[in-house]
């Protein structure tokens, strides 16, 4: 299974939005955020490009990176692994846990019951 950390999530947050990003796009956007060094982001770029989550094409004399997994995958992946560590891989666990501390509102509940009316 996959996990991407706190800083790569940043960098893939900002290729799925406004990718394709070059190397220098990228850099921008975080040292104006998170003050990050150049040399950082490609590091960055290159231990992702390594664990097969970025790809890169050559444009002229920079690079463009695409994302290598979806949005969705990511987040159910980060959801299953959450929900393993947690709570042993059971969803039940974890919303008795959030309704026995009152975490979830009317809403919520009744999104949940909808989400279980359509998949039945």
């Amino acid at each position: 299974m996959l996990k991407l950390t706190d800083t790569e999530w940043k960098i893939m947050e900002l290729v799925w939005d406004k990718g394709p990003l070059t190397t220098m796009e990228i850099y921008r956007e975080t040292e104006s955020t998170d003050g990050w060094a150049k040399s950082t982001v490609i590091t960055l770029l290159n231990r992702m490009e390594n664990k097969g989550i970025l790809r890169h094409r050559q444009d002229g004399n920079s690079k463009k990176y695409y994302p290598k997994i979806s949005r969705e995958s990511a987040e159910l992946q980060e959801t299953r692994s959450f929900l393993d560590k947690f709570y042993n891989g059971k969803v039940g666990l974890l919303i008795s846990n959030l309704v026995e501390q009152e975490e979830l509102s009317a809403e919520d509940l009744e999104e949940i019951r909808r989400i279980i009316k359509e998949d039945s």
